[in-house]
Protein backbone atom coordinates (compact mmCIF):
# COMPACT_ATOMS: atom_id res chain seq x y z
CA UNK A 1 0.00 0.00 0.00
CA UNK A 2 0.92 3.64 -0.25
CA UNK A 3 3.32 4.85 2.42
CA UNK A 4 4.62 1.39 3.27
CA UNK A 5 8.33 0.77 3.36
CA UNK A 6 9.91 -2.48 2.26
CA UNK A 7 11.92 -4.43 4.89
CA UNK A 8 15.38 -3.92 3.39
CA UNK A 9 14.85 -0.18 3.12
CA UNK A 10 13.80 -0.11 6.76
CA UNK A 11 16.99 -1.95 7.76
CA UNK A 12 19.08 0.47 5.70
CA UNK A 13 17.35 3.45 7.34
CA UNK A 14 17.71 2.12 10.90
CA UNK A 15 21.38 1.04 10.62
CA UNK A 16 22.87 4.56 10.49
CA UNK A 17 20.80 5.57 13.51
CA UNK A 18 22.21 2.62 15.46
CA UNK A 19 25.71 3.70 14.44
CA UNK A 20 25.07 7.17 15.91
CA UNK A 21 24.42 5.57 19.31
CA UNK A 22 27.06 2.85 19.16
CA UNK A 23 30.09 4.95 18.13
CA UNK A 24 30.09 7.11 21.29
CA UNK A 25 29.69 4.01 23.45
CA UNK A 26 32.66 2.45 21.66
CA UNK A 27 34.79 5.54 22.21
CA UNK A 28 34.14 5.47 25.96
CA UNK A 29 34.72 1.72 26.36
CA UNK A 30 37.65 1.24 23.93
CA UNK A 31 40.57 -0.94 25.04
CA UNK A 32 43.84 -1.48 23.19
CA UNK A 33 43.38 -5.25 22.97
CA UNK A 34 40.21 -4.93 20.92
CA UNK A 35 42.00 -4.82 17.56
CA UNK A 36 44.04 -7.96 18.25
CA UNK A 37 40.92 -9.79 19.40
CA UNK A 38 39.05 -8.55 16.32
CA UNK A 39 41.65 -10.21 14.12
CA UNK A 40 41.71 -13.35 16.24
CA UNK A 41 37.93 -13.83 16.11
CA UNK A 42 37.22 -12.34 12.65
CA UNK A 43 35.49 -15.49 11.39
CA UNK A 44 33.06 -15.55 14.31
CA UNK A 45 32.49 -11.82 13.98
CA UNK A 46 31.69 -12.14 10.26
CA UNK A 47 29.13 -14.85 11.00
CA UNK A 48 27.68 -12.72 13.80
CA UNK A 49 27.33 -9.75 11.43
CA UNK A 50 25.52 -11.91 8.88
CA UNK A 51 23.18 -13.30 11.53
CA UNK A 52 22.45 -9.82 12.88
CA UNK A 53 21.57 -8.61 9.38
CA UNK A 54 19.31 -11.62 8.81
CA UNK A 55 17.63 -10.97 12.16
CA UNK A 56 16.89 -7.37 11.15
CA UNK A 57 15.41 -8.47 7.82
CA UNK A 58 13.39 -11.23 9.49
CA UNK A 59 12.06 -8.77 12.06
CA UNK A 60 11.04 -6.30 9.35
CA UNK A 61 9.32 -9.02 7.33
CA UNK A 62 7.54 -10.36 10.41
CA UNK A 63 6.20 -6.92 11.29
CA UNK A 64 5.15 -6.35 7.69
CA UNK A 65 3.21 -9.60 7.33
CA UNK A 66 2.04 -10.34 10.87
CA UNK A 67 1.49 -6.92 12.49
CA UNK A 68 3.13 -5.60 15.63
CA UNK A 69 1.16 -7.99 17.84
CA UNK A 70 2.28 -10.95 15.74
CA UNK A 71 5.84 -9.72 16.07
CA UNK A 72 5.44 -9.53 19.85
CA UNK A 73 4.18 -13.11 19.93
CA UNK A 74 7.01 -14.30 17.67
CA UNK A 75 9.54 -12.47 19.85
CA UNK A 76 8.06 -14.01 22.97
CA UNK A 77 8.24 -17.48 21.38
CA UNK A 78 11.90 -16.83 20.53
CA UNK A 79 12.64 -15.74 24.10
CA UNK A 80 10.87 -18.79 25.50
CA UNK A 81 12.91 -20.99 23.15
CA UNK A 82 16.15 -19.40 24.33
CA UNK A 83 15.21 -19.85 27.98
CA UNK A 84 14.11 -23.44 27.36
CA UNK A 85 17.41 -24.22 25.60
CA UNK A 86 19.36 -22.61 28.44
CA UNK A 87 17.61 -24.80 30.98
CA UNK A 88 17.88 -28.04 29.02
CA UNK A 89 21.25 -27.68 27.28
CA UNK A 90 23.19 -25.53 29.74
CA UNK A 91 21.46 -26.73 32.90
CA UNK A 92 20.48 -23.22 34.02
CA UNK A 93 17.91 -22.88 36.78
CA UNK A 94 14.92 -20.54 36.50
CA UNK A 95 13.76 -18.58 39.51
CA UNK A 96 10.07 -18.39 40.29
CA UNK A 97 10.02 -14.68 39.42
CA UNK A 98 11.38 -15.48 35.93
CA UNK A 99 8.67 -18.08 35.36
CA UNK A 100 5.97 -15.69 36.60
CA UNK A 101 7.34 -12.95 34.33
CA UNK A 102 7.30 -15.12 31.22
CA UNK A 103 3.82 -16.47 31.96
CA UNK A 104 2.55 -12.94 32.57
CA UNK A 105 4.07 -11.71 29.33
CA UNK A 106 2.55 -14.51 27.28
CA UNK A 107 -0.86 -14.08 28.91
CA UNK A 108 -0.75 -10.29 28.47
CA UNK A 109 0.10 -10.46 24.78
CA UNK A 110 -2.44 -13.22 24.23
CA UNK A 111 -5.16 -11.19 25.95
CA UNK A 112 -4.26 -8.11 23.88
CA UNK A 113 -4.50 -9.94 20.58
Amino acid sequence: GKGRIDPLTMVLCVAPLMLVFLVPATVFTWEARIMSQLLEFRGYIAINILLAFLLQVTTALTIRYLSATGMSLASMAKDLGIVYAATKILGEQLSSIQVVGFVGSVLGISAYS
